[in-house]
């Protein structure tokens, strides 16, 4: 019913926790559990926003994925005892470490333990709630088989798992390997192990293999061994670097799932030449795609763009508020790991969680900012006529965040110096609700009154509430 009548209203208005690694300097004290973070004033306040609503409630790639009850029921699978034939498999997604002592490094095993069962082709298609797989061609099948497949992955609750690491192709570890900490209800595991014998300091990120004893599945992933200096790119993923389209009803599934990862333009250049001239240059991806799609999204990006760490949707995460606070802990998690390192944090103007994530770590920890980077998806597809808020930004220096339309726009910036905006780029953010149907301007970021924006995002949120 909600999906109903957000298209309706699309097309009339075309207007249509886990613990962090103690900082690098020795003596090196106890890990302590990572604090939620603190500059929350503005996050209720987003989401209880008209902009957080319609935002939120879309049916995008975002908002409309099967819960994990969903896809069991999908699949007939009413308990473990269903799955007792069911070899175990291991998902490592690739994370980072920081400098312990020595030549020790603290290496974050993150992941998921889970069993696939053998599924048939239709139970595959109807995964994906609401998705059309009517007048597919070929290809886009076998895209759609292959994707989903990974999304019917079934968690192996409190799981015990060995891990390996390799490095230049040898062995760290003994053949004993390493026990990590029990994996939580839904087989999620995520902490932070020293391991000795990898190299002492660096100025250049380096990468090791990581693997899980015992498992069928394919058990393996990399690590980045971050130096302590140097600069960050933290990236979301969808309509920054891949085009999703997640603010256009169905188009973000069906771009997700059934067509060929496309590039944002420039974005592949633009991100080669950040790791060519920023001085220890390393790169972290986050978006809230689920994990179960993590080597779907792998493949993708390290066929692409540098090779970095993968932040994912934890699972049965469906709650906006939930979305935000893993986008906050994930960077909490960076800024905390890499506390002498500087961050370029990128996003865009579709994702409502990181208009609010951003500013708010950028409060928390002033003197790790390099620069935040806004694409402003409004300004360049006539598609996107959802409203977003830039009223987090309002506390924060201006020399420090940039909405821009393309690639280009950030190209030539020597962010090494501070140099966060491109001056022939006009910004007219207003610190309020912005672009959508009332947007003018030429690149989207100034609203019309204010009056008028109030009696629009009134009526859109009756009508939501009313779907409900």
């Amino acid at each position: 019913m909600l999906r109903c009548a957000l298209l309706a209203l699309a097309l009339a208005t075309t207007v249509a926790a886990s613990p962090a690694p103690a900082p690098a300097p020795a003596p090196r004290p106890t890990p302590v559990p990572v604090p939620a973070p603190q500059a929350l004033s503005s996050a209720s306040s987003l989401f209880s926003s008209v902009t957080g609503a319609v935002a939120s409630a879309l049916p995008t790639i975002l908002g409309d994925w099967p819960s994990l009850s969903d896809i069991e029921k999908k699949l007939g699978v009413n308990n473990g005892n269903d799955l007792q034939n069911v070899s175990a498999s291991a998902l490592l997604i690739p994370s980072y470490a920081n400098l312990s002592t020595g030549d020790s490094w603290n290496v974050r095993f993150y992941g998921l333990a889970y069993k696939l069962p053998n599924v048939n082709t239709s139970d595959l298609d109807s995964l994906i709630n609401d998705l059309s797989t009517n007048n597919l061609n070929d290809t886009q099948k076998s895209l759609l088989q292959n994707r989903t497949q990974d999304l019917a992955s079934l968690p192996i609750p409190k799981a015990n798992l060995t891990a390996l690491v390799f490095a230049n192709g040898s062995a760290v570890t003994n053949s004993s390997g390493i026990q990590l900490a029990t994996a939580d209800d839904v087989g999620e595991f995520d902490q932070f192990v020293t391991v000795p014998g990898l190299g002492g300091n660096s100025t250049n990120v380096r990468i090791i293999e990581t693997g899980i004893m015992n498992v069928t599945g394919p058990g393996n992933g990399t690590v980045v061994l971050v130096p302590p200096t140097g600069i960050s790119v933290v990236s979301d993923i969808d309509d920054v670097m891949r085009i999703t389209k997640v603010y256009v009803p169905n188009q973000g599934l069906f771009n997700s799932f059934v067509q060929p990862y496309v590039n944002v333009p420039g974005i592949p250049e633009l991100y080669a030449h950040w790791n060519e001239t920023l001085p220890g240059a390393a790169f972290h991806y986050d978006t809230t795609t689920p994990v179960e799609l993590t080597r779907t999204y792998v493949d993708y990006l390290f066929s692409n763009f540098p090779l970095g760490s993968l932040e994912m949707r934890p699972i049965n995460l469906t709650q906006p508020s939930q979305i935000l606070e893993a986008r906050q802990n994930s960077l909490l998690k960076l800024f905390q790991t890499f506390p002498r390192r500087k961050f370029v944090l990128v996003g865009d103007t579709s994702s409502s969680t990181l208009l609010s994530a951003y500013p708010q770590i950028a409060q928390q920890f002033p003197n790790q900012i390099a620069c935040i980077f806004i694409r402003n998806t409004s300004a360049t597809d006539p598609d996107d006529k959802i409203p977003y808020s830039t009223s987090d930004f309002k506390n924060l220096p201006n020399n420090t965040w940039f909405f821009y339309r393309t690639a280009d726009d950030l190209f030539n910036l020597n962010i090494t110096n501070g140099q966060c905006r491109n001056d022939s780029v006009p910004q007219n953010v207003t610190f309020g609700e912005q672009g959508g149907v009332l947007g003018n301007g030429s690149n989207g970021l100034t609203v019309g009154s204010a009056q008028y924006a109030a009696a629009f995002f009134g009526t859109v949120l009756v009508f939501i509430l009313g779907a409900f």
